[in-house]
C-alpha cells in the first residue's frame, strides 16, 4: 500500500521500516539513507526531512526495539521477584536485541554532547533506556536487593558481556552454550 501525500506519521513508519530492514539485512554499516529512501519509496531528500543522519535514524530504531524489548519482558518482571528466572529471562531477550544493535551502538556517544543525533531523538531514546531500566531496578527492589543501582549496573553489564560474547566469534571458543552461561551468570547474581 502507497502512503498517501501528506500523511507525515505513515511516512515516517515507512523510512523506519525500510531502516529496520536494511539494518537486520546488512548491519549499521550496510545502512545507507540513499537505500533506505528506495525501499521506503520516497526521495533520499524526504529521509533526511526525518532523520538528519544515519545515527539518528538508528537511535530511533533502537529506541523503538527498547520499546518492544520492554513491552516483551516487562510482564515476566512483574510476575516474579526471583532474580535468578528474570536474569535468564531478561538475558535472553536482550541477547537478540544486542546482536541486532548493541555491537554498533555505544549509547553514550549517541546522546552525548557532541553528536550527530538531534536532541529528540537523543531523549526519546533515553527514555527507552531509562524505561527498561527501571523496570529491572523495580524487580531487583522487589527482591530485597540492598543496593538496586549497584545490582542495575552489573546486571546489564553482566547482560551486555554475555550477549556479545554470544554473537561474536568469540562463541567458538566456548565450551558452554547460552543456557548453561546465562543460568550460571543467574545463579552468580542471585547469590
Amino acid at each position: 500500500m502507497v502512503t498517501k501525500w501528506g500523511d507525515r506519521t505513515a511516512r515516517r513508519s515507512d523510512i523506519l521500516r525500510a531502516g529496520g530492514a536494511l539494518l537486520k539485512e546488512k548491519g549499521l554499516a550496510g545502512l545507507q539513507m540513499r537505500d533506505v529512501a528506495k525501499h521506503a519509496g520516497v526521495g533520499l531528500g524526504t529521509v533526511y526531512t526525518y532523520f538528519p543522519t544515519k545515527e539518528a535514524l538508528f537511535a530511533v530504531l533502537y529506541s523503538h526495539c527498547l520499546d518492544e524489548l520492554l513491552a516483551e519482558i516487562e510482564p515476566k518482571l512483574s510476575a516474579t521477584a526471583d532474580v535468578e528466572d528474570a536474569f535468564v529471562a531478561v538475558a535472553t531477550s536482550y541477547r537478540s536485541t544486542y546482536a541486532e544493535f548493541g555491537k554498533d551502538l555505544d549509547l553514550l556517544s549517541l546522546v552525548g554532547e557532541h553528536t550527530r543525533v538531534d536532541v529528540a531523538t537523543k531523549r526519546q531514546l533515553i527514555a527507552s533506556s531509562r524505561r527498561l531500566l527501571d523496570a529491572t531496578r523495580s524487580l531487583l527492589e522487589r527482591a530485597g536487593v540492598a543496593d538496586p543501582d549497584v545490582a542495575l549496573t552489573y546486571v546489564w553489564s553482566s547482560m551486555t558481556g554475555l550477549a556479545d560474547h554470544f554473537t561474536s566469534a568469540r562463541r567458538l571458543i566456548l565450551r558452554d552454550d547460552w543456557d548453561e552461561t546465562v543460568r550460571y551468570a543467574a545463579r552468580a547474581l542471585a547469590r
